[in-house]
């Protein structure tokens, strides 16, 4: 059996997950982005982290949002 790759999500693709969640909690986000579902999970649990730190001017580019 193959190990497979990990995945990095960008800080945009979170945004995107987390609007998704936003307009319609019901469906399974994690299936459709082929994400496991941990990862969903840890994602909504940084969602105000990642929001403010996306509306941050200071933000670098390479700076990274786990």
């Amino acid at each position: 059996m193959e190990k497979k790759e990990p995945r990095q999500i960008t800080t945009a693709q979170k945004l995107q997950i987390i609007q998704t969640v936003d307009e319609n909690p019901n469906i399974d986000i994690a299936r459709i982005m082929k994400i496991p579902s941990s990862t969903l999970n840890r994602i909504l649990a940084k969602w105000k982290t990642l929001e403010s730190a996306c509306n941050d001017e200071n933000l670098s580019s390479r700076k990274q949002i786990q």
